[in-house]
């Protein structure tokens, strides 16, 4: 994106309005993938989307995310924009550059197939409705509004702890700590300690997928599919703090996945379900993982207890276990359709946050 995008200052795109709304667009600087639509909204071009790529998006994935986020059937295409509506001035280019690119992106019609599995390039691509055999220009609208934070204002239909989020079950931590061992996201162990003490945990925390403060019914009606909606409720997410709504996850790791810096998207291979990591921004939030991983197994040699000594040998042989267990890449197959459904509405909500930038405060 030029320069005159980011600029304090904005006085390009003369049209209805006088300039472009950046807040439409936030955070455009993470963004290496541009998404236009192909008609201005009230003499303004229309931004539909930006997206990080990380060397790992692929075409038929940003295809994909879009569909979530957009009321976008078969009859939409995404061709490869061109034109010179990005080379104005410093003040900004001017509406008829942005419809002299729009002709020319369509006369060109460089179509993405929704199905290509190759690594979408970096740069500008425009949204066209597909009218028989030709393109009509056009801008999609969204299927809706999602998530705005993890916690809520107003008081949830449910017993409360303080006035914004329904009570958690402290029970379930010690049950998730010791079922996953490890943050699922980057392998990290918990800190074993000697006999008397045990594991240190205190870096590993038991993240939960959907904010307990949507849990009250009439939000998670908002916020499901008609069949979502069938599958979390039977589990009683509205009525209780439940364990398949957690995951083990290294402290900054959690914060990040709050901030909706990084989603787990449930996808199917060969018949069973996976959790796909895909970032969201290219800086502050470091994580290298493409799987939700599996729960670290079982230590082969522990430490001695207390007053005992431990051998190099010993020593040796128990780290080099310990790095085995925490390099272990092993997926962890979601085999529970709750968790799918809650996973899937925290992805959707990324998109919201990080694609179009519904949150462009954050």
């Amino acid at each position: 994106m030029d320069r005159w995008f980011f600029s304090d200052v904005h006085k390009g795109w003369t049209g209805y309005t006088g300039q472009i709304d950046r807040r439409l667009y936030p955070n455009s600087s993470n963004r290496r993938v541009h998404i236009w639509g192909s008609r201005a909204v009230h003499g303004e071009p229309r931004v539909v989307a930006g997206m990080a790529t990380f060397n790992r998006l692929q075409v038929r994935e940003m295809h994909s995310f879009l569909g979530m986020i957009y009321k976008a059937e078969p009859e939409w295409v995404i061709l490869e924009a061109k034109g010179n509506f990005f080379d104005g001035d410093a003040d900004g280019g001017q509406i008829a550059d942005f419809e002299s690119a729009v002709e020319t992106t369509q006369t060109q019609d460089l179509r993405l197939d929704p199905d290509d599995k190759r690594i979408i390039l970096e740069g500008h691509y425009m949204w066209f409705r597909r009218n028989g055999s030709r393109l009509k220009k056009d801008t999609p609208e969204m299927k809706g509004w999602l998530l705005s934070s993890r916690v809520i204002t107003a008081p949830a239909s449910v017993q409360q702890s303080g006035t914004t989020t329904p009570n958690r079950n402290d029970s379930i931590r010690p049950i998730r700590r010791e079922r996953d061992g490890r943050c699922r996201v980057t392998g990290r162990l918990a800190l074993d300690r000697d006999k008397p003490r045990g594991k240190d945990w205190s870096a590993l925390h038991s993240a939960h997928v959907f904010p307990r403060g949507w849990t009250a019914e009439s939000k998670i009606k908002q916020l499901f599919s008609k069949e979502g909606l069938k599958i979390v409720k039977e589990a009683g997410l509205h009525k209780e703090d439940l364990l398949i709504n957690t995951i083990l996850m290294d402290a900054r790791v959690h914060g990040w996945f709050d901030d909706y810096r990084f989603g787990i998207l449930p996808v199917e291979e060969d018949g069973r379900w996976y959790g796909k990591i895909v970032r969201f921004e290219h800086s502050q939030c470091d994580v290298e993982g493409q799987w939700l991983l599996a729960a670290a197994r079982p230590s082969k040699f522990l430490r001695p207890a207390h007053g005992q000594r431990e051998t190099n040998e010993q020593r040796k042989e128990r780290e080099k276990d310990e790095k085995e267990r925490e390099e272990d890449k092993t997926r962890y197959e979601l085999t529970e359709a709750v968790l799918r459904e809650l996973l899937k509405v925290h992805f959707e909500t990324c998109l919201h946050w990080h694609v179009k930038g519904m949150g462009w405060d954050k």
